[in-house]
């Protein structure tokens, strides 16, 4: 019960899925009707799923990502890896050249460097259907709680899905430092140093 109620919550504070209503015969009619003044009885369907909806269908969204089997996992998760170190190369080469706009107005470069990153990875993850090792975590769990997946599918999942993030991630390093095209990398040498610079408590509560 408390591992449903917290995913319950997870879900709906993350909430990303929509409902795309369709143009059917009844939102014709009822487009008619307001335009002419006239009124229906019947009131018109939501245009946003409810919370409920919105767990069942990750709960469907985990369970579907489960079976899928390991190299297929695997594969896609090498794209989302490449996907969001793609989105880490922007954010260095923008955000992270910007030497003069970081010591005028800092808080001005953070937000730089984060609208040039993580978005455009997330986003391109999301439109290939990627698997993103953070994603699983929270989508094949809610299923395996529900009982919609077994604890040996999470596992498979988990590990595939974290296996291939870190190969893509590798793969676009590779491509960043062999193509120069970060030069002598000050940005991404300031933040490595910093991350590895990190304690390890702080680097556990940050992740």
């Amino acid at each position: 019960m408390i591992a449903r109620t917290f995913f319950f919550v997870l879900f709906v504070a993350t909430s990303y899925a929509f409902a795309t209503p369709q143009k059917t015969a009844f939102n014709v009619k009822e487009t008619t009707l307001r335009m002419t003044g006239g009124s229906m009885a019947t009131p018109p369907p939501p245009e946003l799923k409810p919370p409920p909806a919105l767990y069942e269908g990750a709960v469907a969204a985990g369970a579907a990502k489960a079976a899928a089997p390991f190299s297929k996992i695997f594969k896609l998760g090498i794209v989302a890896g490449c996907h969001i170190a793609f989105g880490a190369y922007l954010a260095i080469s923008i955000g992270g050249n910007c030497p003069g706009l970081a010591q005028s107005n800092p808080g001005l470069q953070k937000i730089v460097l984060g609208a040039f990153g993580l978005p455009f990875g997330l986003i391109m993850t999301l439109v290939s259907g990627a698997e993103l090792f953070t994603g699983n975590t929270a989508l094949v769990t809610a299923a395996w709680a529900e009982g919609k997946t077994s604890r040996k599918d999470l596992i498979k999942n988990w590990t595939a899905s974290y296996i291939g993030n870190f190969v893509g991630s590798l793969l676009l390093a590779y491509l960043a430092f062999k193509s120069g095209t970060l030069g002598d990398a000050p940005g991404a040498v300031k933040i490595a140093t910093a991350k590895c610079s990190a304690p390890w408590d702080v680097t556990f509560v940050r992740g």
